[in-house]
């Protein structure tokens, strides 16, 4: 299985694949300002210093996988994506970078 990238992200550390450590339904909604700032400092950054757009409003999915570095990393996906993934804990992906 693959997991796809838009972009080279920092978070990925250069991993080639990562299993599947948990799949969790958040509500981007209920932070606050600061601690969005830090999640997409986290989660959004690309290696060329570009941001890949997070919307704040309502539910979305996370996604935790450990890398084959041993880096842990988390990804957040459509709120639609719970049950496409949740099904695939403990599985290894490929991971997919279609930009550098």
């Amino acid at each position: 299985m693959e997991i796809k990238f838009d972009k080279k992200f920092i978070k990925l550390h250069n991993q080639t694949s990562a299993q599947l450590i948990d799949v969790k339904m958040i509500d981007l909604s209920e932070m606050n300002d600061n601690d969005f700032n830090e999640l997409i400092e986290y989660d959004c950054k690309a290696d060329d210093g570009s941001y890949y757009p997070l919307d704040k409003k309502g539910y979305c999915t996370l996604l935790i996988f450990l890398g084959n570095k041993n880096i842990v990393f988390q990804t957040i996906r459509k709120k639609e994506s719970f049950m496409k993934y949740n099904t695939k804990k403990g599985i290894v992906f490929d991971i997919k970078v279609n930009k550098t």
